[in-house]
């Protein structure tokens, strides 16, 4: 049985280099599926790239094959992998802290350093900056096609090996919650967060009370305001800031039909920390 190939990466969408790397896959078997997640990812951003695959990796089928290449090392000694995970799935990538996320919240059970004397497109040797196209849509390409199983990829390493980024860790005491912003979209203005939203409850804050919220960016406040808990936009009047569950679950806030993270200059990562208190 022949497994989809999703593809994630920095490139942007105006980049041909997709296509190279869909048409690498389809010389291998032209029956393979290949689907674009996105090609918009932060440049260079691995946390932002480990966000985006659990994100999308639970609402795809087991034995799913995702590819992600956001690769600011890509030529170095850093290792190019796959790792297989608890569902089933599997990810071509380089292990540059792109599985941090993955590792925690989905499972690793087993990784691979891709052999690239087998695993490589023969004909780009002498490249060195393209390994999205020439080792790891390669790599996935045969795997998903079963020309070759996990353990054809090359030789296993230790799961407790894979380079983890780091980052804010969610954290709950004493009623108050921290955590990290992880997502300031500028199309709809909307603010993610990695602290769980079921938090909330545990301590206390349910629908309709107010929760006093802080922003800091490198220790600097941006936003220090007492918000509603509310279910969704039409639960606050038009331009109201507040909080909310994500769509995974996860603490969020937003205006209604407005733009939070435009109005006050916000982004993510690890520089960006949340505080949340019942007010």
């Amino acid at each position: 049985m022949k497994h989809a190939v999703v593809m994630q990466t920095d490139f942007g969408t105006d980049n041909l280099s997709v296509s190279t790397m869909k048409g690498v896959c389809r010389q291998i078997c032209p029956e393979l599926d290949l689907f674009d997640s996105t090609h918009a990812i932060r440049t260079f951003d691995v946390l932002a790239a480990s966000d985006a695959l659990v994100y999308t990796i639970p609402f795809w089928p087991e034995e799913t094959v995702f590819v992600s290449v956001v690769d600011p090392g890509v030529g170095t000694a850093r290792k190019s992998c796959v790792a297989k995970l608890k569902n089933g799935s599997y990810i071509v990538t380089p292990d540059n802290g792109t599985l941090t996320y993955v590792k925690e919240q989905i499972g690793i059970v087993a990784v691979r350093e891709i052999d690239e004397t087998v695993n490589r497109y023969p004909t780009t040797r002498d490249v060195h900056i393209f390994h999205g196209r020439d080792v790891y849509a390669y790599c996935a390409g045969r795997l998903a096609a079963g020309v070759i199983d996990f353990e054809g990829v090359g030789p296993e390493y230790p799961v407790e090996e894979i380079v983890m980024a780091p980052y804010i860790h969610p954290e709950c005491s004493n009623g108050v919650l921290t955590g990290m912003l992880n997502e300031a979209t500028e199309h709809f203005g909307l603010v993610g967060t990695n602290i769980p939203f079921r938090w909330l409850a545990e301590n206390d804050m349910v629908y309709g009370d107010k929760v006093h919220v802080t922003l800091e960016n490198d220790g600097k406040t941006v936003l220090d305001e007492i918000l509603p808990l509310e279910k969704s936009f039409g639960f606050v009047p038009l331009k109201a800031a507040f909080v909310f569950s994500s769509e995974t679950s996860t603490v969020m806030l937003a205006k209604n039909q407005g733009n939070l993270v435009k109005d006050l200059g916000l982004d993510y990562g690890p520089s960006w920390k949340i505080t949340l208190k019942k007010a």
